[in-house]
């Protein structure tokens, strides 16, 4: 991080700000990691639509638990995590700390300028070079994708109202996301 964890809390704490960890998943259909049955001896043939089409979803937890998300086809580009920024901010009215990995959308001018204009509601902070194992937002992605490979989907549409529900049932656990949080910096 451009500073230390420890000083992020600190001036989180004397700002009144909630930190949040943001971080981006794709989901798709390309690939099926999941496990099936048949009867001994045959092989078990599960059916796709070999759409290559993706979805993005973006979210960013609390150390108390609190998560935000969102869903979109494609990637992430400068304009949507501005947007994602934006929508996150209007959640409540806290002072946000929101720390990042480095994607060049994260580092982009129009996120610069949207965080300038908050006025200090929001402050963006950026983890070191590859290393997701400091965002406990990464628990969120590898509880979803163990969650989705138990069951075939069948198309885009499918996959994406799946992966919203299980959002949906993590979000409103907060025992389980303050677990993420605590699993990494308790």
């Amino acid at each position: 991080m451009t500073e230390t964890f420890p000083g992020i809390v600190g001036e989180a704490t004397a700002a009144g700000a909630k930190i949040y960890f943001e971080d981006e998943s794709g989901i798709s259909l390309n690939i099926f990691s999941g496990r099936t049955w048949s009867p001994r001896g045959q092989t078990p043939i599960v059916h796709r639509s070999g759409q290559r089409t993706k979805r993005t979803m973006a979210t960013a937890i609390s150390s108390e638990g609190e998560m935000y998300f969102e869903t979109y086809p494609g990637g992430t580009t400068a304009e949507r995590y501005r947007s994602f920024l934006e929508n996150l901010n209007e959640v409540d009215e806290s002072i946000k700390f929101v720390i990042h990995d480095g994607l060049p959308s994260h580092r982009a001018n129009l996120v610069k300028e949207y965080v300038e204009s908050t006025n200090g509601k929001l402050k963006l902070f950026q983890l070191p070079g590859y290393s997701p194992e400091l965002n406990p937002d990464e628990w969120v992605w590898d509880n979803l994708k163990k969650r989705l490979s138990k069951r075939a989907h069948k198309s885009i549409e499918d996959i994406t109202e799946h992966a919203t529900q299980i959002m949906k049932e993590m979000e409103a656990d907060t025992q389980l996301l303050a677990s993420f949080y605590n699993h990494v910096y308790a």
